[in-house]
């Protein structure tokens, strides 16, 4: 009897500890990071609507050119291919998203051109040179994420 009392004891201990190892699949905001062949570079967090359990981030810009335009320029060639790439923030721990819609566009004098971007997170810059804003926009159930940069296409 003392044998399995010590067994269900042991059962009810093991079974409580396995609740206590749980992942946290409740992750924040992503980054947008565009790959080079050498280099990387982070882009800017613009307009988000984020509410998860862990975390709730709302932020407005209003002028997406104004802002882009502020920030440090992202060279880049004519008909250069990039990769894009989301990471996690740093504070919340863990980059997994169930099936985000990822958009990609350029936006210059408030008209956007979409561009198309493969299912590596691949893209290519158009051969049209100028500056332009960056926009990507990450959407999934716990909402929207719009990153931009200031491109300049040589």
């Amino acid at each position: 009897m003392k044998v399995v009392i010590k067994l269900f004891i042991g059962l009810i201990f093991t079974c409580t500890l396995t609740g206590c190892f749980a992942e946290d699949y409740d992750v924040g905001v992503p980054t947008a990071h565009l790959n080079f062949d050498i280099s990387s570079v982070q882009l800017k967090e613009a307009n988000i609507s984020w509410d998860t359990a862990s975390e709730d981030v709302q932020k407005k810009v209003e002028d997406i050119e104004k802002y882009a335009s502020s920030l440090d320029e992202i060279k880049v060639f004519s008909d250069q291919s990039v990769s894009l790439e989301f990471k996690e923030n740093d504070k919340n721990g863990g980059d997994i998203w169930t099936d985000p819609d990822i958009t990609v566009a350029l936006l210059k004098d408030k008209k956007d051109t979409e561009l198309a971007l493969d299912d590596s997170g691949e893209f290519t810059f158009p051969s049209d040179k100028g500056k332009y804003v960056l926009k990507v926009e990450f959407i999934n159930s716990a909402g929207s994420a719009q990153c931009v940069g200031n491109v300049v296409i040589e």
